[in-house]
């Protein structure tokens, strides 16, 4: 059996009385594209965190690749990971290209000076462009990031966490700012680089219904996963409730869908399947 590329024991964040997350454990292995979703406050960017090393947790083990994360391995296991935090509503007003935002994703870019002066720029200028192509961004290298689009900044951060080609991908809400083509595009790319590249993608969405064609399972989460969900499986109705509490409307989809998307009454917890 493989080793996962993500490990998860027992993991908790949080104060005692009101933690974010708890007793939380999961293992994913390469290749899989697993779906997060849960309410608001239910521990998702938090999750993806702790998996990246920015955060500690209270209790509990990680492991990636099948090594220990801690202070000591932290920046070594960080080259093989990819990770696009939430968009910021405010964006630090720098004079930056679009090719400078997406190389800031390599390891040079966190290496000393000398050693960032001495950098192989023909493999970073490789790097940097196939990464902006795969988000169709390539023509814009040129352009200041401050003077584009919300979806198009969104399509380059998505470009600096691809950069470094990792193995271990982590997206807080990618589809954020992105009109319904590109979402799909998005979708479409993460699938082909899980089944071609083995890329592992861990991806916190709002909406079931948008990811279910592309992830392989979807994790429930509030506090703890509620339910992990694999192709051909319906969601409990309890454990939309636990989630989102007994104010949900269950509708029910076709066989091909993973899980079955509640539709609240109140405009936080809309999950729509077309």
């Amino acid at each position: 059996m493989s080793t996962p590329v993500v490990h998860l024991s027992h993991i908790r964040f949080g104060s005692d009385k009101k933690p974010v997350l708890d007793n939380l454990s999961l293992d994913v292995n390469a290749g899989h594209f697993m779906g997060i979703i849960g309410p608001n406050g239910a521990g998702k960017s938090t999750l993806l965190s702790i998996i990246a090393g920015l955060n500690k947790p209270s209790a509990g083990h990680i492991d990636l690749f099948g090594k220990c994360l801690n202070q000591n391995t932290r920046l070594k296991l960080s080259k093989d990971l990819g990770y696009l935090h939430q968009a910021q509503s405010k964006q630090p007003d720098i004079p930056l290209s679009v090719y400078d935002v997406v190389a800031m994703g390599l390891s040079s870019y966190n290496t000393s000076l000398f050693r960032y002066m001495l950098r192989n720029r023909k493999q970073e200028k490789e790097q940097v462009c196939h990464a902006l192509d795969l988000v169709e961004m390539t023509a814009h290298q040129h352009a200041d990031f401050r003077q584009l689009s919300g979806g198009q900044q969104q399509r380059v951060r998505l470009a600096r966490a691809l950069v470094r080609e990792p193995k271990l991908l982590l997206l807080d809400e990618p589809s954020a700012a992105l009109d319904s083509r590109h979402q799909e595009k998005l979708y479409q790319l993460l699938r082909k680089l899980c089944d071609e590249k083995g890329m592992t993608v861990l991806m916190v969405e709002h909406d079931i219904a948008a990811i279910t064609s592309y992830v392989d399972s979807v994790a429930c989460l509030n506090k703890n996963i509620h339910y992990h969900a694999k192709k051909g499986d319906t969601i409990p109705d309890e454990v939309w409730r636990e989630m989102y509490g007994d104010h949900v409307n269950i509708v029910a989809h076709d066989a091909s869908c993973i899980g079955c998307a509640p539709v609240s009454h109140s405009s936080d917890h809309e999950h729509h399947h077309d």
